[in-house]
This record gives C-alpha cells, structure tokens and sequence, in this order.
C-alpha cells in the first residue's frame, strides 16, 4: 500500500493545472455521471487498508520535484505505469482516488508537498500572449450587466480554465491558487471586487453565464454557501468528494449545488477514478444564458453530456 499511496501523488499531478492552464484530460464524449452511486461508493473505501498506508517523505519529495520539473505533468513519464497501477488497483476494489478522498490521513501527508509546488509554480509570471487584456471600458459594460449569481469563466488566451461567482456590489467570490504577494493570505477561497482581480491579473477571454431558473432565493443560497468558504484552502489534489478544500470550478459547481432551481452542470470522469468539473462542463449545459463573450465563442451545449 506503501507503493500504492507514493504513486498516486504522480496520478494527482495529471490534474494540477486546473486555474492555470489548458486541462490535460478532456471529458468522456456525452457521458453524464451516476453522481450519486460514486458519492456512495467513496464512503464505502477501505478505510482499514488505507489507514495503514504510509509514505516516506524522502521518496514523496523526490517523486514531487520529478513531477513539477517541466511545467507539472510534462515531467512524468509513468503514464503508461500509472494506468497499469490504476487498473489493477480496480480489480482488487481500491480507487485511488477514493483513497485520497476518503481517508484525511493520507491527505495530510500528500497536500504539504503539493501545495507547496503549486504555490511555486502558480506564482510565476504569465507567459505573454498576443491578445489584449479586457480594457477598463470592457470591463465597465460588464459590470453594468452583470447580475448576483453569474458565473465568470475567464483566462488568457491558451489557459481559459478560471472561473468564481459573482454575489453582487462588484464582488466575487472564488478559490485561487496564486497569491499577489506572498504577505497576503490569497491561497484558497477569497471575496474581492472582479476590478481588483482583473487589474492584478490580467483576463483576456472571458465566458459569463447566468443560470436561467434561478430565484432570488437559490441565488442567496449560492452566494452565502460560497462566502461561507472563505479562508479554505485550494486543493491541490482536485478532490470533488474531500469537502474541505476547493478548487475554482469546484466551489462554483458547489455553489449552485445550493440552489433549488439547480443548472445542471455534470462534472465528467478523468483518468485513474478522478471526477473533475471544469469551465467546458459549464458551457454545455442548456440552462445557462451567456451574458458576455470576449475572445472566446461560448461552446455548443449538449455537446458533452446528456440532459
């Protein structure tokens, strides 16, 4: 298990570019996930075995530099491995992500490594591309327009994966996995004004939905479930099912979770068990209005999922 627990961490590292750059691992062509049965069947882990499961910090550490030593995933080289381990893990019952999702121990030993990592890479400047960024005046019209509820996905031109919620009075509320300074405790779910973010941090595409059900109560359930968050870390392990951190698209998806007028936004299954939710699985569905396009059509819906 000793084994098992050390390469899962090199699995986790396929995921670790969500609100940074382009997904890796695209979604299952029209594939609509049993959320409810998965939900069950991470409860139901083998607790007892993953208990025991432990991992040597020297060996955790120099897997984690090997990973992250090429922008994240371009330094591992034992996908084909890791699919060897995955389904043999399967056959004998253990997922590991379930592992990971299930048992707060094994995670306290895998998240201080990743999460320093994440902060090291995250913090670097943006590579420079060739689109603009949203001027003052664009971003003037949008704020005109925008009403409580409305989701933002948002990026730079190759790395379009960010997304938070908007709560009203120009503020948001999303989970970052970059500090502005690293004296300001910016590293997890934070509230600030969508002008502070999009000075600090330059947006040139943009995608803003608004759900087409949703009450003035669902849109207070969303925006106080969010708020409610605040302080909690980013999840550097992109765990939908762990509860006690959050990833951007995850706290938004969360978010709406609340609402009784629900959009439907399935998230979609990834390699080695993971199940993640990302700004395309947001655009498909149909009970989305698009408020605002810059840089980017928002994509065909339906195109990813059933409804």
């Amino acid at each position: 298990m000793k084994n098992i627990i050390v390469k899962c961490l090199a699995a986790t590292s396929l995921l670790m570019t969500a609100c940074q750059s382009t997904p890796m691992l695209a979604p299952q062509s029209r594939l609509q996930p049993a959320l409810n049965a998965r939900s069950a069947q991470y409860n139901s882990v083998n607790a007892q075995a993953s208990s025991r499961a432990q991992i040597d910090p020297a060996v955790l550490q120099k897997l984690v530099e090997r990973i992250y030593k090429q922008n994240f995933a371009d330094g591992v080289d034992n996908l084909k491995e890791l699919e060897k381990l995955s389904k043999a893990l399967e056959a004998q019952g253990i997922s590991i992500y379930n592992v990971l999702s299930a048992n707060p121990d094994v995670r306290a030993q895998a998240y201080p490594l990743a999460n320093q990592k994440v902060i090291e890479e995250f913090n670097k400047p943006s590579q420079v591309d060739q689109v603009a960024p949203a001027s003052a005046d664009e971003m003037k019209y949008l704020m005109a327009r925008m009403e409580p509820g409305d989701i933002i996905l948002c990026g730079n031109d190759g790395s379009f994966v960010h997304s938070a919620i908007y709560i009203g009075q120009g503020e948001i509320v999303h989970a970052l996995a970059t500090q502005p300074d690293l004296h300001d405790d910016f590293y997890g779910v934070v509230k600030e004004s969508l002008i502070a973010y999009t000075q600090r941090s330059a947006r040139d595409t943009f995608v803003v939905l608004r759900p087409k059900n949703a009450s003035a109560s669902d849109v207070k359930k969303a925006a106080e479930f969010a708020l409610a968050q605040r302080g909690k870390t980013y999840d550097t392990l992109f765990l939908m099912h762990a509860g006690d951190r959050f990833y951007c698209t995850e706290l938004v998806w969360q978010a709406l979770q609340r609402m009784s007028n629900k959009p439907r936004v399935f998230p979609h299954k990834v390699q080695f068990g993971w199940e993640m939710v990302t700004v395309e699985d947001f655009m498909d569905s149909p009970d989305f209005q698009t408020v605002w396009e810059r840089n980017r059509r928002r994509s065909p819906v339906g195109q990813l999922h059933r409804y």
